[in-house]
């Protein structure tokens, strides 16, 4: 739908292109041959026709994701959890430690005559038996607050929550966002290290990977993963598109400014200057997009070719002009 508008609306710039070429003088319209449209340098300038060098360019193949910011509330509540869970676990443990060590002390002392009643080895066998019981259940309790958290956040966010609060401040004060990036079903290997996300405002951010995180996402039905992008200045709930880079070798070629792209015939071309007053009519493939800027095409250009990209409806209204000189068809002739 989206093509076919963008042809209305090229189609339109077409016609009142036309009609500009049409009020030319017509010895100085220029001649038109296999695509090839040759146009007096002076009438160049004057029809606002701009040309450009293509530049270099590398692209590497892409899917889109969404990006949602998350709230780093919850996150920061773990951190307590864990830090509180994991503290008391070692406690624990430290005192079955203390207590068992007490209890062999006693029963050595017993079982050599030394000063050691039997009452004191009794106690100090119970005493070792309360604090195993205790440690037992700290560090289970500390081992489901760690299972749970895995089960929502995944491997790398726990680990780095466990750490304590410290390790979480840059998401506290604002400095860092979490993101939770969906990928589109089928991309179960896709977790590149970087990730470029889009504003609202057309800016591109960079956010790096944390880990992958064990939901699909609910709409795209896809696998997520955790990225933190640093003094991005993103409100919690936002949902931005993310372009992933899938893993392969970039590939090298330009990039066709959106600008220079005009549709004719449902297809879209550019025109390449082959001359000084010589354009050539080229088609685009426009299944690469590189920026909101433009196409990549990593064959049938080549850089440092000039390109016209702006005022190529006019050179495309040119060469649809009959030659001079022409008949009218004969459906249209007076005499027929």
């Amino acid at each position: 739908m989206l093509m076919r508008t963008d042809a209305l609306v090229c189609n339109l710039a077409t016609l009142g292109a036309f009609m500009m070429a049409m009020a030319l003088a017509a010895p100085a319209q220029g001649d038109t041959t296999n695509g090839i449209v040759k146009l007096p340098t002076e009438k160049i300038a004057s029809s606002g026709i701009v040309v450009a060098p293509l530049a270099a360019a590398q692209y590497t193949s892409q899917v889109e994701g969404i990006a949602t910011v998350i709230d780093p509330q919850p996150l920061l509540t773990l951190s307590s959890k864990l830090v509180a869970a994991h503290a008391t676990a070692t406690a624990a443990t430290q005192q079955a430690s203390a207590a068992e060590s007490e209890a062999k002390r006693a029963n050595g002392l017993y079982s050599h005559g030394g000063n050691a009643a039997l009452r004191d080895v009794q106690s100090a066998a119970s005493a070792a038996a309360a604090a195993r019981a205790q440690q037992v259940a700290a560090v289970s309790a500390y081992d489901a607050e760690l299972a749970g958290a895995r089960a929502d956040w995944g491997a790398s966010l726990p680990a780095l929550a466990g750490r304590g609060p410290q390790a979480l401040a840059d998401y506290a004060n604002g400095r860092a966002s979490l993101l939770v990036v969906a990928m589109p079903v089928g991309s179960t290997n896709l977790a590149p290290a970087n990730i470029h996300v889009q504003m609202p405002s057309g800016a591109d951010l960079t956010a790096k990977l944390l880990g992958a995180s064990p939901r699909a996402d609910a709409v795209l039905q896809g696998p997520t993963f955790f990225y933190r992008c640093t003094d991005c200045n993103l409100r919690s709930g936002w949902r931005l598109s993310a372009s992933v880079p899938v893993n392969a070798a970039a590939l090298n070629g330009v990039t066709v400014p959106a600008t220079a792209v005009i549709w004719y015939a449902g297809q879209p071309w550019v025109y390449v200057q082959t001359a000084p007053d010589s354009f050539q009519r080229r088609s685009v493939a426009v299944n690469s997009r590189d920026s909101a800027a433009g196409w990549f095409q990593a064959k049938g250009f080549r850089a440092g070719e000039r390109i016209v990209v702006r005022g190529g409806e006019l050179l495309l209204s040119q060469e649809l002009l009959p030659p001079p000189g022409a008949k009218p068809p004969s459906g249209d002739d007076d005499d027929g």
